[in-house]
């Protein structure tokens, strides 16, 4: 389909039939907002990490510390601005891509592949690079290509997948293999000025994790607004509900840009509902309170979990623990769930049926493929024990399901007696299975019980309405869950038999 007429907006051409010409891909669907901000949150830990990793001991890593930095410095700024957009800028990242390859082939400073931790490691920093040099690519050629930006980014994760999972590893075991990791670390006495840098990075980790869950929490006002209606929730450009205007990036930043913008569109000037910013401070609420009371502290609030000798972001991030790093994006995506949940029954509307079924197949599959998930067994918090022949991923199955059973049981007898005055809305109780099936069925009876205590509490009384409408019944079970979750295992020791 050639373009008989063009026009530019905001330095982009555009055809009159509003098909786009060499824009950037970024700033084409909500898939390439979200790449965006992977990159951005992924770069930013993976710099913070390795400056801290070269303030502590320079000597060891000496210049992979420093390619490192420079490289994730360079991908923040090549995903946020258009500089040298297309070809010239492709050959800068390739260079850099280069730079990066060769020096860890070369293996000087004796660093693997995949240190400190896989996500903030040498091999995920070479595929940003490549992300971003498809990204140039497609920028470079704009419309020439018969292709959707579907199949763009099918191809583009393909060939990340490709890359990850069989050119890197090819390298590393042709350069020597996997480096083999200490036993134990020792950290002298800090000086002011290191610590002030230690502070400072643990600031920072702190600041892009929780500021993730803002990210999370502006897709959730995607997801809960598009997947019931049938709208799609990756493959379409961010633009105002009045004016259509597709929001510019620096208008797309979760919370600031409401902020800054004073809650209204800068183009038309119509008021930004403030749900959308109430949800992005409640994502990053999650992702941040998570992150204080469950992350750092070795998951010592989940009842049977390991605990470590040390803890805080140092030893669990740092030097990372998986086991404690997964369940911590485990819950953090399981509240954000509940928020979505809350939203769609906010907007009297129901999840569709392969959003239901989605989200309960990922929740038990998580919890049997992965020991540390689940770590509360069946029989825990009664008087019966189970035989140590009994299989693991077995009794997690079984506690996964029962709670997921149990949760909706009590979700349907709510409903049937019509307590809330509920209109099928089956927001409620998806979301009861979902916390059944990822915590077990000893912390859903806690957390359903408290919430039929609130609701009683928060009923009419003397005719006078208590409860506020936003208060949903989901919304309800979404905060009663936040406020169990840091003291799960005090619960669970106090009522076990």
């Amino acid at each position: 389909m050639s373009c008989q007429t063009a026009s530019k907006v905001d330095g982009d051409e555009h055809c009159g039939d509003g098909v786009s010409v060499g824009r950037d891909p970024f700033d084409v669907t909500l898939l390439g907002e979200y790449a965006r901000s992977l990159l951005l949150g992924t770069a930013g830990i993976t710099a913070v990490l390795w400056a801290a990793q070269w303030s502590l001991d320079s000597g060891a890593l000496g210049s992979t510390a420093f390619t490192m930095v420079i490289a994730n410095l360079l991908i923040i700024g090549v995903a946020v601005g258009q500089w040298f957009a297309g070809f010239p800028r492709l050959i800068l990242l390739a260079g850099l891509a280069s730079w990066v390859t060769l020096e860890m082939v070369a293996g000087k400073d004796s660093v693997s592949w995949w240190q400190p931790a896989l996500m903030f490691s040498p091999a995920v920093t070479v595929v940003s690079l490549i992300v971003l040099m498809y990204r140039d690519l497609m920028f470079a050629i704009g419309g020439r290509l018969k292709v959707t930006w579907r199949g763009k980014t099918i191809v583009v994760f393909v060939l990340a997948a490709m890359i990850y999972m069989i050119v890197i590893p090819g390298v590393d075991a042709v350069v020597g293999g996997q480096q083999g990791k200490p036993q134990s670390y020792r950290i002298e006495d800090l000086s002011l000025a290191e610590t002030l840098r230690v502070r400072s990075s643990k600031l920072a980790v702190f600041a892009i994790f929780a500021y993730t869950g803002a990210c999370v929490g502006s897709f959730l006002n995607v997801v809960a607004a598009s997947a019931p209606r049938g709208e799609s929730i990756a493959f379409r450009s961010s633009a105002c509900p009045q004016c259509g205007t597709p929001i510019r990036r620096i208008d797309n930043l979760p919370i600031v840009s409401y902020l800054s913008l004073g809650g209204r569109c800068r183009d038309c000037s119509a008021e930004i509902p403030i749900r959308y910013f109430i949800t992005e401070a409640v994502g990053l609420v999650i992702f941040a309170s998570l992150f204080l009371y469950e992350l750092v502290t070795g998951a010592a609030n989940v009842p049977g979990f390991q605990l470590y000798h040390h803890a805080g972001i140092l030893w669990i991030i740092l030097y990372t623990k998986w086991p404690v790093v997964g369940i911590y994006f485990f819950h953090c995506l399981l509240f954000s769930c509940i928020l979505m949940l809350a939203l769609t029954e906010r907007d009297r509307l129901n999840a569709p049926p392969w959003l239901v079924a989605t989200l309960i197949v990922l929740c038990l599959a998580t919890v049997v493929a992965s020991p540390t998930m689940l770590t509360v067994s069946i029989a825990d918090q009664t008087p019966f024990q189970i035989s140590e022949t009994f299989p693991s991923w077995l009794d997690r199955a079984a506690n996964s399901l029962g709670g997921g059973l149990f949760g909706w049981a009590f979700a349907r007898f709510v409903v049937t007696i019509r307590r809330l005055r509920l209109k099928r809305s089956s927001s409620l109780t998806l979301a009861f299975v979902l916390l059944g099936m990822a915590l077990g069925w000893q912390a859903i009876l806690t957390i359903a019980v408290v919430w039929l205590i609130a609701v009683k509490l928060l009923a009419s009384q003397h005719g006078r309405k208590v409860r506020p409408s936003w208060l949903t019944a989901t919304a309800l079970l979404f905060a009663i869950a936040m406020l169990h979750h840091p003291v799960w295992r005090w619960t669970a020791s106090t009522l076990s038999f």
